[in-house]
């Protein structure tokens, strides 16, 4: 029986540091593989660093030398309302400054004087989110977890400059996370990976709907710590292009409609991002309720994005349980 509790626990803390392991850029963590169990729950708390070094054109050669600094808080909860289905909310603030650059912005989306890149931070809470993630499979090798999230902006933001803190967009978000542990190949070897799809409001009678996909490999150490690679890829189906050089710019939609003021005005909403990031990080469970996470990840290729040159995140997760919480019965039989 010490034996089995033993097994068992470090299954468990093992699959709480997999559940860190996307905690790589905001709203990752809210989509992983494995749902907690009825009346459990997590708190999370992230500050995240991104430092942006020129603006990339449609081909991902470098256009402009426009720098940003942005600093986050990202604060979320989940809760386990059965086995097999959790409910997930949070609110990042976001800071963000114009750190230089030849393309200060000085209107608004509303073509009003704006100031918003003047070189300061501006500070804002950002969009809702709020989802629901379904455990099909979940075994303590294997999880499958289809999710639902819906992206709502706290309040209408400014959305036009080098230094807003978003896109004052709605969105639904829907896809799936698998995730695992491959002890055959190695103990301690584990996986993730995260499919989603935005279906985003329309501006400009353009949706720039987008494709998600964000990965971790990795391997415990120990039962406690965690190293691992990740991953984030992001394609934005339609929108706005930039295209040639500093000398022969041009700016082009992606539905072939003549580029104008109106689209000039929500060019930072309907920008057709697409970006490659390649990191690594840890996790480690400093006790059977509370781990801490770190990553650092930097652009690999990108078109139509300010360049990531760094993204620094930092975390810890509280894990809490409520009374009558059920409790995982464990299969001694596929345990390492």
């Amino acid at each position: 029986m010490i034996r089995a509790a033993l097994t068992f626990r470090s299954v468990e803390l093992r699959r709480a540091a997999l559940a860190l392991s996307l905690a790589l850029v905001p709203r990752a963590a809210a989509a992983q593989a494995y749902i907690p169990v009825k009346g459990e729950g997590t708190v999370s708390a992230s500050y995240q660093a991104v430092f942006t070094r020129w603006q990339m054109n449609s081909t991902g050669q470098r256009l402009f030398p426009d720098n940003t600094d942005t600093h986050a808080l990202i604060s979320q909860i989940e809760y386990g309302l059965a086995d097999r289905l959790a409910v997930h909310a949070s609110l990042p603030f976001m800071a963000v400054r114009y750190a230089g650059g030849p393309n200060p912005h000085t209107l608004g989306v509303n073509g009003q004087p704006s100031t918003i890149d003047d070189g300061t931070y501006h500070g804002s809470f950002q969009d809702f989110y709020f989802g629901v993630r379904f455990g099909a499979i979940q075994t303590p090798r294997f999880a499958l977890a289809p999710f639902a999230e819906g992206i709502l902006p706290s309040h209408h933001y400014e959305s036009l400059g080098q230094s807003v803190v978003g896109r004052d967009l709605r969105a639904l978000v829907v896809g799936a996370a698998v995730g695992g542990f491959v002890e055959k190949a190695l103990p301690g070897l584990f996986f993730q990976t995260r499919v989603s799809y935005a279906f985003v409001q329309q501006a400009v009678e353009i949706r720039p709907n987008r494709t998600g996909i964000d990965s971790a490999v990795g391997y415990f150490v120990n039962p406690r710590f965690a190293v691992q690679f990740v991953q984030t890829f992001v394609h934005t189906h339609n929108g706005v292009d930039f295209n040639g050089t500093p000398d022969t710019f041009t700016a082009t939609v992606s539905n072939g409609a003549p580029f104008t003021f109106e689209h000039y005005l929500n060019h930072d909403r309907l920008i057709r991002s697409r970006v490659v990031t390649l990191g690594g990080g840890m996790t480690y469970a400093l006790t059977d309720s509370v781990g801490v996470y770190a990553t650092a990840t930097t652009m690999a290729w990108g078109a139509d994005i300010q360049r990531p040159a760094v993204a620094l995140t930092a975390g810890v997760n509280w894990g809490f349980r409520t009374p009558g919480s059920g409790t995982p019965k464990p299969n001694l039989k596929v345990l390492p």
